[in-house]
């Protein structure tokens, strides 16, 4: 094949008369509209081609196709996909793309949308199938129409299913039909010439048809959807490449870019040792059971793995994914955190545990969460607009691929970031098919999975589900995981789990490992760590305010005090009445000079060195002496902090245990008074929440619960738990604190007055949640074709029902009290209304100390104490 570079003409020419490229795929303009560089057609689709057939040669891509084919697939049919994606810009050669090269473009037209018309107009129709020499490739299936639906996955290549419209037809029509001595459709012609010279045992080799599936279609959709943003990277794929035949440089430069981004693991693992053992691993460590049992993983699609929290189950999923990326069984790794906080705080540890074990050839390791990303550490993320000069920062430019947009986050080899990027591969968001294709790549951890409710869950089942079909492998962590919850992530979605009775739940072995088709094998015995933890009932939840002189004698004592409390407004109020008290006011906690709580509505400047504070002054190794720290939720997953007295709102017995991981976590010498670990309940003054409910079952005002805790017999079976105080033993407790809470045997108790209407309320909001989880999800069975339409689905609002955060553009930017330049302040949903601007009403009002502003209608202050109402 000859250099299309030379092949392509230049026919049209510009009102000026200067000669515009013909047949382009890409392109840049001057500043007066000029071209200044050009890739043809041809050559952009050989490229992406060449990257597709490198991508299916991985082992994850290969086996996640052979998954979908029915067996293992042979060069002639991966050449033969690779042709069909070739095809994937063939909308390109309409006259309206095309007059986008012109310095004063005019009657311009996109490239996907625009196919509509040559598949409803007959007569193009007819050329179309001509030109593609359709008859041909359709005998590479089993299925004619199925071969289009293939087709059709090549073409929806930018991020969602083509809208194929008929009444578009005529609109589109135009841009297709000979003028001026161009024909769109004799391009297309010539463009399947470029094909055939490219992939001949395509075309001339011998392989049994394939059937193409729906499950293939959406496969190949997503291998397409990557190729396509690799193949279109200059710095892989640049506009010239002198005389060279493009498809001999796009066959080299494909495989470079694949290993390069870490798409092709093999380089990473050919120095790795399979048989290292955990203390290779994490030297001066001996193994705890759980982790000595991930270190040989079963091989199961999905493994669930229960302990306490701090019991090493970040290091046992490490040690996992160490064993079967050494194999060869999966060629990544995303661990998925609840939170943003948490994702931030683990993703340290685990580029830390990358380096000791990679050494000198690491994977990247990326910290995928929107706006703090990082690769190797690093923050700052080169720009693709910029022209670098040396090879190294071209090389860390490269190997960053994957953290220049949120939806290739999932394409890095090494990856931690929030549950919701995860959960985004199978929701119809845009891109979530290459989402999809990459996350199959990877062996999934998912951590703190108690946390998920309703929709969650059912997002979560879909995940695995499709997740595992690919032959793909998954791992969920939990400390307080539910017999019901287990059933249901172990059970395909197709079918409906079967919940143990109550009996049978509680006597289920604490710590377990269980997996796909399995019963829970306990793992407790040698390295477990046992914690008799006091719970301790206060009957201050009304009034938290009146804790406030015990706090005092525990700081005068030395302690280290963590307040955790269900809602911002009473962290803030909490912390007000603290800093009342010259003895308290010394000792809180503080950032920059300022004390300050900490909860989820700081701007994300603040929120970082926040962050970084709490593991400073609460982590490992932190300073002894009286400190009291003031927060929410953001306080009780997955860091590691540890205080000597806890102090909490009444929430669910699992929540609970999450925040009593908090409590006693580390070995260090405890001020006298608080050997024991005790952990404070601040409990309503009656004890029954009845007295909290109208005659409709609606509950009025009780510390978030109801609203953040909408499950008020699970409040209730903790109160009665913990009775007049207990003392619970970690681990061995923990399965029968959970189940005795949670268990649908044990809500079942709850009838009558007010409870009959409360659980119609949460019947009534399941039944919404399911019916929105279902309704977001992927139709991975739906073939492409007409019948094939996303819904419109925010990416911000898709995996978390009612969490739809503002995020306010400050132009200029502001400085904030704890002195960071803020260019952007957070508004959660729920303050923000039916408002969807993207900034203020009116330029801030800032001092030092106060930024006021108004924002749909409402008043807000921003301060030390992070965003309020500005009643």
């Amino acid at each position: 094949m000859e250099n299309s570079d030379c092949s392509q003409g230049g026919k049209p020419t510009d009102s000026a008369g200067e000669r515009q490229p013909y047949l382009w795929g890409k392109l840049h303009k001057g500043p007066a509209g000029e071209v200044e560089a050009w890739l043809p057609l041809a050559d952009h689709c050989t490229d992406v081609a060449f990257v597709f057939l490198a991508l299916c040669r991985t082992n994850a891509a290969h086996r996640a196709l052979s998954q979908a084919i029915g067996h293992a697939p042979t060069p002639v049919h991966l050449e033969r996909l690779a042709a069909l994606a070739f095809l994937h810009d063939i909308g390109k050669c309409n006259h309206g793309f095309q007059a986008k090269a012109r310095r004063e473009p005019r009657d311009t037209a996109g490239h996907v949308h625009e196919i509509s018309a040559l598949l409803y107009d007959p007569d193009l129709q007819k050329r179309l199938l001509d030109s593609l020499g359709f008859d041909e490739i359709a005998s590479w299936f089993d299925d004619a129409e199925g071969t289009l639906g293939m087709l059709l996955a090549s073409i929806s290549h930018h991020g969602k299913p083509i809208k194929l419209d008929h009444t578009e037809t005529n609109r589109y029509r135009r841009y297709w039909l000979p003028r001026d001595g161009i024909d769109p459709l004799e391009d297309l012609t010539n463009l399947t010439l470029t094909v055939r010279q490219a992939f001949p045992q395509a075309f001339t080799g011998d392989a049994s048809p394939l059937s193409p599936t729906p499950e293939l279609q959406h496969r190949f959709a997503g291998l397409v959807m990557l190729a396509d943003w690799i193949g279109s990277h200059e710095g892989f794929f640049p506009f010239r490449h002198g005389p060279e035949c493009r498809a001999a440089f796009a066959q080299r430069a494909a495989s470079e870019a694949i290993t390069t981004i870490g798409l092709n693991s093999q380089p990473f693992r050919s120095r790795l040792d399979p048989r290292a053992g955990f203390t290779d691993l994490f030297p001066g460590f001996s193994p705890t059971a759980l982790q000595a049992a991930l270190m040989d993983p079963p091989n199961v699609p999905v493994m669930i793995a229960e302990s306490d929290t701090g019991s090493g189950k970040t290091e046992a999923a490490l040690a996992c994914f160490f064993q079967l990326f050494a194999r060869g069984e999966v060629d990544s790794l995303y661990f998925a955190l609840p939170t943003r906080v948490a994702a931030r705080e683990l993703y340290e540890r685990i580029l830390l545990f990358v380096k000791e074990v990679f050494r000198d050839n690491a994977p990247p390791v990326l910290l995928a969460v929107p706006g703090y990303a990082k690769v190797d550490g690093e923050q700052a993320l080169p720009s693709e607009d910029n022209l670098w000069q040396d090879d190294e920062t071209l090389r860390r430019r490269e190997r960053a691929w994957a953290a220049e947009r949120p939806k290739r986050f999932l394409a890095a080899p090494i990856a931690v970031g929030t549950v919701d990027q995860a959960l985004m591969a199978t929701m119809q968001v845009n891109h979530a098919h290459l989402r999809a294709v990459c996350l199959e790549r990877s062996l999934l951890v998912v951590d703190e999975v108690h946390a998920s409710d309703t929709y969650m869950r059912g997002l979560l089942r879909a995940l695995l589900d499709h997740h595992t079909r690919s032959g793909a492998r998954a791992l969920l962590l939990s400390a307080t995981l539910s017999a019901d919850a287990r059933e249901a992530f172990l059970t395909p979605q197709s079918a409906v789990p079967v919940v143990p009775s109550f009996s049978e739940a509680i006597q289920s072995p604490y710590p377990a490992l269980t997996g796909s088709g399995s019963a829970p094998t306990p793992i407790g015995g040698v390295g477990t760590r046992q914690k008799a933890v006091q719970l301790e009932p206060a009957p201050y939840l009304a009034e938290p305010k009146a804790l406030q002189p015990r706090v005092a004698e525990a700081l005068r004592a030395g302690a280290r005090v963590l307040v955790v409390l269900n809602t911002v407004a009473r962290a803030i109020d909490f912390l007000r009445a603290a800093e009342a008290d010259p003895v308290v006011a010394r000792t809180l906690f503080c950032v920059n000079n300022q004390t300050c709580p900490h909860h989820g509505r700081f701007a994300r400047a603040d929120r970082l060195i926040l962050d970084r504070e709490v593991s400073r002054v609460f982590g490992k190794g932190s300073p002894d002496g009286a400190l009291l720290l003031v927060g929410t939720q953001t306080l009780e997953q997955s860091l590691d902090i540890d205080a000597d007295w806890l102090i909490t709102d009444l929430c669910p017995m699992d929540v609970l245990l999450q925040r009593i991981g908090r409590l006693h976590r580390h070995t260090r010498r405890r001020p006298p008074g608080f050997d024991t670990p005790t952990c404070t309940v601040l409990m309503p003054a009656e004890p029954s929440l009845e007295a909290w409910f109208d005659a409709k079952g609606r509950l009025h005002g009780l510390a978030g619960l109801g609203r953040v805790y909408p499950d008020l017999r699970i409040a209730q079976l903790t109160i009665e738990r913990i009775g007049a105080g207990c003392t619970i033993r970690i681990p061995d407790d923990n399965r029968e604190l959970i189940e005795t809470t949670v268990h649908p045997e044990r809500l079942a108790r709850f009838t009558g007055p007010p409870w009959d209407g409360h659980q119609q309320q949460l019947l009534g909001t399941a039944t919404a949640h399911g019916l929105a989880a279902r309704t977001a999800l992927m139709p991975w069975h739906q073939p492409f074709g007409p019948e094939l339409r996303f819904g419109d689905f925010d990416e911000r609002l898709a995996t978390r029902l009612g969490l739809e955060d503002r995020r306010l553009s400050l132009d200029p930017p502001i400085t904030s009290p704890f002195g960071q330049t803020l260019h952007e302040l957070p508004v959660p949903g729920w303050m923000a209304g039916d408002t969807d601007a993207t900034a203020p009403e009116a330029a801030p009002d800032a001092t030092r100390d106060v930024v006021t502003f108004r924002y749909g209608g409402r008043d807000y202050r921003y301060t030390r104490f992070g965003l309020e109402l500005d009643r």
